[in-house]
């Protein structure tokens, strides 16, 4: 189902474009043309490099990405609909806390860096905050050369960060508290994907893992 519905997404992402540009709205089509290929970034990942990441992470990204553009923009729900942007910070932080956990977990695992899960648990809030802030000076940007307004003031945009904040700290504390008390099969299984992007034959060290209980 879900491999249906970020399909779906995708499909629709793409049908948007061709009537923007004939709109004339350039900008919002540059941003849905972003969206689209970030949308395909997973599968791209998965044929460069002859993996299998988690389709769940192909379908997070292309549902937030979803979600801000094509409901957000194009059906206007961050004016119709009360917290819209609030919720998408505090989903689309999740996610990207998410990928940040993941991807500096996997490298601890497999020994590329050495790091305490604890230090990757505190990459994750601040990786999850900076790409709040990034994205805060994005919409500035537009803002000031567009003419736009998806900057409503100081407060919007500190409760903006406040909740990027608190998706970087829900991820964060659930990634530990799931590292610790998994299985080291699981473990493994995070870590493997990224292992395989850089040459690391995980199963090797499966007996090794085990006897450990390496987290």
């Amino acid at each position: 189902m879900s491999y249906i519905l970020s399909w779906v997404m995708k499909i629709l992402l793409i049908l948007l474009l061709p009537y923007l540009v004939y709109r004339a709205d350039y900008l919002f089509a540059v941003a849905t043309l972003v969206a689209i290929v970030l949308s395909f970034v997973p599968s791209i990942v998965e044929r460069n490099h002859r993996i299998h990441l988690p389709f769940e992470l192909d379908f997070l990204i292309t549902l937030i990405l979803f979600l801000h553009t094509f409901l957000g923009e194009w059906l206007m729900f961050y004016e119709r609909v009360w917290m819209w942007d609030k919720f998408l910070h505090l989903l689309g932080s999740a996610i990207i806390a998410l990928l940040a956990f993941v991807t500096v977990y996997s490298l601890h695992y497999t020994r590329k860096i050495r790091i305490s899960v604890p230090l990757v648990g505190f990459f994750t809030v601040i990786f999850a905050m900076a790409m709040g802030g990034i994205w805060e000076i994005l919409e500035f940007s537009v803002d000031n050369l567009f003419g736009k307004q998806t900057q409503k003031g100081l407060a919007d945009t500190m409760w903006d960060m406040i909740y990027d904040l608190v998706g970087g700290i829900i991820v964060a504390t659930l990634g530990m508290l799931y590292v610790k008390y998994a299985p080291p099969e699981t473990r493994r299984r995070i870590a493997q994907p990224i292992g395989e992007i850089f040459g690391i034959k995980l199963k090797r060290r499966r007996r090794n893992d085990n006897r450990r209980g390496l987290t």
